[in-house]
C-alpha cells in the first residue's frame, strides 16, 4: 500500500479532536477553508458553533491490489484525482469541480459521466470514520454495527455526523481521454442514442449537453494512451463550445475530469476582459473556486454602490427522474426555461444500492436533467419560479432532485420524498441531544 505522508497522522489528528471536544453551544456548522458548493438562492441563518476541520485534507495511502484510496474528509477532489492519477487509477465517480471534498459529495449526492456504469459518488464508498454530533467517532461500513449510518450517510448532508476518513473504490485509468460527439435534433431519438451507449461495455463516460434551440449533443468517452493532439480547455478554448463545434475532442485525464472547472461550467463570460482573463490569468486563478469568489465580491461592492438586478436569479439544480419520463422533463425545460443560450446538461445514472435517504430504485436507469447558472425571471413572476416549476414537474414525474440548492418544500412534502421516518429514527440514536441541525432546517427550508 502506498501512503502519503502527513505532518500530523490521521489517528493523533482525530484522538486530539475528541479529547478536545465541547458539547453544547448551538448546533454545528462546518467551518470549511474551501468554497463552499451549496447554493442556498437567499443568505440562510448562520448555527452558532462552528466546526473546523480543515486539517483533515490529506491522502492517507492507496491500495493497488484492492483497488481503493483511503483520504481524510476535506481532501478536495483535485488532491485525490492528482495522487490516483500517478498510480493510474481514479475514483469510481470524481465530480467535476476541483474543491467539492470526499466527504462533502459523500453526504450530499455526487454525479459525474461515469454515473450509468458506477452509481453516485457515495456507492464508491467502502468505509467512513464519522464524526457524530455529540464528539463520539465511529466507523460505519456497510456490513457493521453502523451499517444503518452508512446507508444514511447520502443526502444526510453533515447532519448525521462529518466524515473524517473515507475508503474509496478505484478503477483504472488512462493518461488520456478521447470523447465523441454525436448530435441530435429530436430528444427521443438523442435519448434512445444515450441509453444504447449505456449498455457498451467499451464506453467510461457518458453524457450530453442540450440547448433550448433543440440542438442535442450526446458524449461519449473512453481512456486512450495516445491522442493526435490535446485540446487546451484551460487557455484557449471554453469546454462546452468544443461540444457544439467538434466530432473528436482529446483531452489529458485530468483536464477532462474538471473540464467544467476553468469556466465553472458555462458562467465565466466569454468576450472583452473575460477573454484576456481566460488566456493570461495565473493558472490559480483558472478555477471554479476563485471566480466563485469574484462574483461575491462584485455583487457586494455593486450592492453597495446601490446597483441591484433584481430579476437576475440562480438556476443552480439536478433533478432525477425515470428514464422513461426523461423526454417528458426535456420537453417541459426546453418549453418553459429561457436560460439564454446556455446548455442544459443531461446524465445517464444507475445506482447498484438505494441509499435511505435519497429513495430512488436500484439497478433502473435515471435521467438526470442539471442546470447550473443564472436566469434573467420573466416580468411580473415570483422569485425562483423557474426552480419551483421544475421541481414540481420532476416529482410530478416520479423523481427526486439534488438538495444542494434552494428547495421549496413544506416539512411534510419533504418528509414522504426523502424519507423522514426513517431519518427521524436515525436522528434519535445518532444525535440524540440535536448537536447538529436537521436535515429539513438545513437544506430545504424555504427562505422567507
Amino acid at each position: 500500500m502506498s501512503t502519503a505522508i502527513t505532518p500530523e497522522s490521521y489517528e493523533e489528528k482525530a484522538a486530539r479532536l475528541t479529547s478536545n471536544w465541547q458539547s453544547g453551544g448551538g448546533p454545528l456548522r462546518l467551518k470549511k477553508s474551501t468554497i463552499s458548493n451549496l447554493f442556498r438562492y437567499q443568505p440562510r441563518g448562520t448555527a452558532a458553533r462552528g466546526l473546523s476541520l480543515g486539517e483533515f485534507n490529506h491522502v492517507l495511502g492507496i491500495d493497488e491490489a484492492a483497488r481503493t484510496v483511503e483520504v481524510e474528509g476535506l481532501t478536495t477532489y483535485e488532491t485525490v484525482v492528482r495522487h490516483c492519477l500517478a498510480h493510474g487509477f481514479l475514483p469510481l465517480v470524481a465530480p467535476e469541480l476541483k474543491h467539492i471534498t470526499v466527504g462533502g459529495a459523500t453526504v450530499g449526492i455526487g454525479i459525474e459521466s461515469t454515473c450509468f456504469r458506477h452509481g453516485f459518488v457515495h456507492d464508491g464508498l467502502r468505509e467512513a470514520d464519522v464524526l457524530l454530533p455529540g464528539g463520539r467517532i465511529v466507523t460505519a461500513r456497510a456490513d457493521n454495527e453502523h451499517a444503518d449510518l452508512f446507508k444514511a450517510l447520502p443526502n444526510s448532508y453533515g447532519t448525521l455526523g462529518y466524515i473524517l476518513r473515507a475508503k474509496v473504490a478505484l478503477h483504472a485509468a488512462g493518461p488520456y481521454v478521447h470523447l465523441h460527439m454525436e448530435k441530435y435534433r429530436d430528444a427521443a431519438a438523442y435519448l434512445d442514442a444515450m441509453r444504447v451507449a449505456t449498455e457498451s461495455p467499451d464506453l467510461t463516460f457518458v453524457e450530453g449537453l442540450f440547448f433550448g434551440d433543440r440542438r442535442f449533443f450526446l458524449m461519449t468517452g473512453r481512456f486512450v494512451d495516445e491522442v493526435p493532439h490535446c485540446d487546451d480547455i484551460v487557455r484557449k478554448n471554453v469546454f462546452y463550445r468544443l461540444v457544439e463545434t467538434r466530432r473528436d475532442v482529446y483531452l489529458k485525464t485530468f483536464d477532462y475530469i474538471f473540464r467544467y472547472d476553468p469556466d465553472w461550467f458555462w458562467n465565466v463570460p466569454e468576450t472583452g476582459f473575460y477573454d484576456l482573463f481566460r488566456r493570461y490569468a495565473p493558472e490559480q486563478w483558472r478555477n471554479s473556486a476563485f471566480y466563485t469568489k469574484y462574483v461575491a465580491m462584485k455583487g457586494k461592492a455593486l450592492g453597495k454602490l446601490g446597483v441591484r438586478d433584481d430579476r437576475t436569479e440562480p438556476l443552480i439544480q439536478d433533478w432525477e427522474v425515470p428514464w422513461r419520463h426523461g423526454e417528458e422533463l426535456i420537453r417541459f425545460a426546453i418549453d418553459n426555461v429561457d436560460l439564454g443560450g446556455r446548455p442544459w446538461a443531461a446524465v445517464p445514472i444507475k445506482t447498484p444500492r438505494q441509499p435511505t435517504l435519497y429513495p430512488i430504485r436500484p439497478n433502473e436507469l435515471y435521467f438526470n436533467l442539471g442546470c447550473y447558472c443564472q436566469v434573467q425571471r420573466p416580468e411580473g413572476i415570483e422569485p425562483y419560479h423557474y426552480t419551483k416549476i421544475l421541481d414540481a414537474k420532476c416529482f410530478e414525474l416520479g423523481g427526486i432532485k439534488m438538495l444542494y440548492s434552494s428547495t421549496f418544500l413544506s416539512e411534510a412534502e419533504f418528509d414522504a420524498i426523502y424519507n423522514g421516518a426513517a431519518y427521524k429514527k436515525l436522528k434519535a440514536k445518532y444525535d440524540a441531544e440535536g448537536n447538529a441541525q436537521t436535515l429539513y432546517r438545513k437544506v430545504a427550508l424555504a427562505p422567507r
